[in-house]
């Protein structure tokens, strides 16, 4: 069994205690957060010891895994003391604000010989699952170009420091931006270059761009394009479009669903199918959109204790956390630079 310490109790934080409580596997030990009087609630409602002080939590003994959930501007304070202690850590996503923090983690995981992983759980939606089933399976030929998009308001931030810089690093490129980064280039591959642009004009957030929009080409040439967003006025919104030589999947959340149009060879008929996942269309409806991401977070951990046996598996690491924040860093310097034809090698 795996003993965990969780530092962070708030919203994604008591998501993750109860992704942790459906797994006999693990055992949610201790918790701690800044917040007077809601690491004891949380540990109260899951049998765990709460901690005032986090590097306490950290450095207990008794813990095997450390769980990050706090806001960016801590993760490396605190992934670096849980590293440090000898903790495997699942960090929330984004791994950091910065590039420059993010290697620190990722250098610090490697010397000490433990795990480091990315919290992108947009990897265990089951659109996003059956569409990696598929683009594996070759049913649509050889990779092509991906598109895809990510957006919601502004307005439902449940929380002021979603959009201050000094604890994002930057606006929705570290948002559901991160997210969006992270799932083009799981179906795309390494990323060799970036170029893009940003825009920051409706909510004027110091710092933080509105609007985030970036070409990726990886080492076969391959070219993806993404735009993540802060003023989509419909709600929220994710669809990833991967196209190959004979067909296209499309992945949607939410609702939840993958559709694959495909021909038997190029240019030939094409034949739709769509991927619905009524279980998680029904959990959304009874429990809200939390209960399709507690499952995923389930799916998550299940992954992370894999890994730690040494299995592979779609488990972000440290290394697909630092690869986001690089691309979402190039984007936005691109717009910095405003220089023509400028790309940004990553």
């Amino acid at each position: 069994m795996l003993r965990v310490a969780l530092i962070g109790c708030g919203g994604i934080g008591a998501l993750r205690a109860k992704a942790l409580a459906a797994l006999p596997s693990y055992r949610l030990a201790v918790v701690s957060d800044l917040v007077p009087g809601r690491a004891e609630a949380l540990a109260t409602r899951h049998g765990a010891t709460a901690v005032a002080d986090w590097r306490a939590a950290v450095a207990d003994a008794g813990v095997d895994v450390v769980v990050v959930s706090t806001p960016p501007s801590s993760h490396a304070d605190v992934c670096l003391a849980a590293l440090g202690a000898g903790k495997d850590v699942l960090c929330e996503k984004p791994l950091a604000r910065s590039g420059e923090e993010s290697r620190i983690i990722v250098e610090a995981a490697r010397r000490a010989g433990r795990l480091i992983a990315t919290g992108f759980n947009y990897r265990f939606y089951p659109s996003i699952v059956k569409a990696r089933e598929v683009l594996d399976a070759g049913l649509i030929g050889r990779l092509d170009h991906i598109r895809s998009y990510a957006g919601y308001s502004a307005t439902e931030h449940s929380q002021a420091w979603l959009h201050d810089a000094a604890v994002m690093g930057g606006g929705v490129l570290r948002d559901n931006g991160i997210h969006l980064i992270d799932l083009t280039r799981y179906f795309l591959g390494e990323v060799a270059e970036v170029t893009g642009f940003t825009s920051g004009a409706v909510w004027q957030f110091e710092g933080c761009e509105d609007n985030g929009f970036a070409l990726l080409r990886n080492e076969a040439g391959n070219i993806a394009s993404l735009h993540a967003s802060w003023t989509e006025w419909r709600g929220y919104r994710l669809l990833v479009e991967i196209y190959g030589t004979h067909g296209c999947i499309r992945a949607w959340c939410f609702p939840m669903m993958t559709e694959v149009l495909s021909a038997a060879e190029r240019g030939g008929r094409t034949h739709r199918r769509r991927h619905l996942f009524p279980a998680t269309h029904l959990g959304e409806r009874l429990w809200s959109y939390r209960w399709v991401v507690v499952r995923s977070f389930v799916r998550e951990l299940e992954a992370l204790a894999g890994a730690l046996r040494g299995e592979r598996n779609p488990l972000a690491t440290g290394h697909d956390g630092l690869r986001a924040i690089e691309i979402a860093e190039a984007t936005a310097l691109r717009q910095a630079s405003r220089r023509p034809g400028y790309a940004q090698i990553v």
